[in-house]
């Protein structure tokens, strides 16, 4: 099953308006002319470290769905490491994914299967994978712990 998605860019100067072409998302408006210049960086390493945190714990929650596991909260952050290549270049190096899933320990068994599952990472992060490493650190918290 093949699927294309597409997204625009119009950028006028400092100003770009990102349209996401749906209803989730709609348009991201970026006035780059309203911040300070260190404010400025990291933006495209923050949309794609979000992407690939969005698209791993969506697949997480269908995970844990699919086996009748109910969850409080999953919490996540997505680390966006940076260096150069061999020629010097600006590269992305790795990205870690540290996720926590809150929820009863009943659901200690079916976490423990789909984390097992979720070493594969998702579509987004796996197709990364060819390029850099992508690491998962996936861990439960119950509220009796």
């Amino acid at each position: 099953m093949s699927q294309e998605l597409s997204v625009s860019l119009e950028r006028h100067g400092a100003i770009i308006d990102l349209d996401m072409a749906g209803a989730a998302l709609g348009r991201v408006h970026i006035d780059n002319g309203a911040l300070p210049e260190e404010e400025r960086a990291g933006t495209a390493k923050k949309l794609l470290g979000a992407s690939v945190l969005y698209c791993y714990t969506a697949a997480l929650d269908k995970a844990l769905d699919a086996r009748g596991a109910r969850y409080e909260r999953i919490g996540a952050r997505a680390t966006v490491r940076t260096g150069a290549d061999d020629k010097g270049r600006g590269r992305i190096m790795g990205i870690t994914l540290d996720v926590t899933v809150h929820m009863d320990a009943e659901y200690e068994d079916v976490f423990e299967r789909v984390s097992k599952v979720m070493r594969n990472g998702c579509l987004v992060s796996a197709s990364l994978d060819a390029a850099f490493p992508v690491t998962y650190n996936l861990k439960l918290e119950c509220p009796d712990d």
